[in-house]
């Protein structure tokens, strides 16, 4: 953007005004402003001219919707974004009724407030340009799940594969995968296909690809129907304009249903667009102490680098049958909740050799049962009432109790 984003808060607390000021300022935004309800916010939101309004909205309610009214009749092409004590749906729903653009709990975290703030400035610019006829109504876009892991030899490319595959055969939706692994990524040697053409085809070319010509692009998994679109060489990687890379993966965003993208072990700039791209981010590592070390300094790099961890989710991956430490002991060390946990199967490493995911070539092993319920979890689905909890999610459990019950 131009300029750094300037926010007027408003809220009858002027304790509460000081401390929302100190989050706006952390998370690298200035303040416009500051002011209470009513006559007071609609004559320093004309003073100032804010680029957002940040509002506090708790019981009683209707003084602050008023006020919320009267900002958006006074300058309409101004998001507002809703901060309250509350965590009742009704709450949100009459801000959202009122005009907000959001609504966060407090206490605010400057990286949700930021990601809140950024995303509501930048759907209202595309709004007033749609509105103008400068751009086309956005297409409707795909859901991205970057696979990443902080270390090789964790199988992350293995959690990358079989969820794909998985998805691929689960739903009717359409699924693709990515190789963006730009050290030596090999999805097709792990998929047993052949591919024509790479992304460095597809970033070469991507003036001139559309939504229809994109499956020239894309190799077909016979067993599955997964698109599978190949890594370039090393080489390769290093010609390629990481723009041209973005725009790639936004092509297959708005041609498929959902894009898995799978990455290096390492915090690169192409591991970080894979990041900033994701719907979700699933971040998987092992109980090994090189692992769940190189995964605490990867994260904290990511919350240098400002990436929201709302979208971030950790995918604890069994791959010794010796492993003895409790997944509670990582959670702990991570400070995050595990979100799914892939079970030890000795079969998982057989499948690779042969280039066949183990949720084609043993279903019905536990390991495939979990990427398969792992995909409809993703997908929305619900699974059965007699599998176990697992971070607010269903899961299928392992036959050792790995994972505190609530956890």
């Amino acid at each position: 953007m131009a300029k750094t984003p300037a926010a007027l808060v408003i809220d009858q607390d002027v304790q509460a005004r000081f401390e929302i000021k100190q989050v706006i300022k952390a998370c690298g935004l200035t303040v416009a402003g500051e002011s209470s309800f009513g006559i007071d916010a609609v004559s320093q939101a004309t003073e100032t001219r804010p680029d957002v309004i940040i509002i506090a909205v708790n019981e009683p309610m209707e003084r602050a919707l008023q006020t919320v009214e009267s900002l958006l009749s006074l300058l309409p092409d101004t998001p507002v974004i809703v901060y309250s004590e509350s965590r009742e749906i009704e709450s949100a729903r009459r801000a959202m009724l009122a005009g907000a653009r959001d609504f966060l709990p407090r206490p605010l975290r400057p990286d949700v407030l930021r990601d809140s703030v950024l995303k509501a400035m930048e759907a209202e610019e595309n709004r007033r340009l749609r509105k103008a006829g400068q751009i086309e109504a956005a297409p409707t876009q795909g859901t991205v799940i970057t696979v990443f892991g902080a270390k090789g030899g964790i199988g992350k490319s293995t959690v990358a594969t079989n969820l794909a595959v998985a998805l691929a055969k689960s739903s009717t939706s359409s699924v693709a995968i990515a190789d963006l692994d730009n050290g030596f990524g090999d999805i097709t040697g792990m998929l047993d296909v052949k591919p024509e053409k790479t992304l460095a085809d597809l970033v070469r070319d991507i003036e001139r690809v559309g939504r229809d010509d994109i499956a020239r692009y894309v190799t077909r998994h016979e067993q599955s129907g997964l698109g599978v679109v190949a890594g370039p060489s090393v080489l390769e990687w290093r010609e390629l304009p990481i723009d041209g890379v973005r725009r790639a993966v936004d092509l297959l965003a708005r041609t498929y249903d959902k894009v898995v993208l799978d990455t290096s072990g390492q915090l690169n700039n192409v591991s970080e667009l894979a990041a900033e791209m994701a719907t979700i981010l699933l971040w998987v590592t092992t109980t090994e102490f090189a692992s769940v070390r190189d995964t605490m300094e990867a994260m904290r790099a990511m919350k240098a680098l400002s990436y929201s961890e709302e979208r971030m989710r950790v995918v604890l991956n069994a791959i010794s049958p010796d492993d003895t430490v409790r997944a509670s002991v990582v959670q702990d060390a991570l400070q995050r909740p595990i979100f799914w946990e892939i079970p030890y199967d000795k079969r998982v490493r057989q499948a690779t050799h042969l280039g066949q995911p183990i949720v084609v070539t043993a279903p019905q092993s536990v390991a495939a049962r979990s990427f398969t319920d792992l995909a409809t979890v993703i997908s929305g689905g619900r699974l059965e009432q007699s599998k176990k909890t697992l971070g607010g999610f269903r899961w299928r459990g392992t036959p050792q109790p790995v994972v505190a019950e609530g956890s």
